[in-house]
């Protein structure tokens, strides 16, 4: 159970079970404003003033706001990670075939060396 003036926790799980392509245009506009609202409402409400219930909503709430919106950085993070590890792998490619193909050129040169000069 909610707390006076807040959003019902059953009317919240109602709207999310109903797909939004079920719902007129002004059942989702109302339901946009009131999530709104009851979100604002959790933040200006002191926790000690809270039953339990809905200081638990509110944190679900909080928790699942914060996962959205990290949700994107966290993609776009993950993009610039990706594309620095590629190109980090594509210096030490580089840097191993250089060796690999330097020494194997410094090793012909002294092996040429050394019989030119026997």
């Amino acid at each position: 159970m909610s707390d006076v003036g807040r959003k019902d926790f059953g009317d919240k799980a109602k709207e999310t079970i109903k797909p939004d392509s079920e719902k007129s245009y002004y059942e989702q506009g109302k339901e946009k404003v009131s999530d709104e609202y009851d979100k604002l409402a959790g933040k200006l409400q002191p926790e000690e003033n809270k039953s339990t219930t809905q200081s638990l909503g509110d944190s679900a709430q909080r928790g699942k706001d914060s996962a959205e919106n990290k949700g994107e950085s966290y993609s776009e993070q993950a993009k610039e990670y990706m594309d620095s590890a590629k190109s980090k792998l594509n210096e030490a490619v580089e840097y191993v075939s250089g060796k690999v193909h330097g020494g194997t050129d410094a090793a012909e040169g002294a092996a040429k060396d050394s019989r030119a000069t026997k």
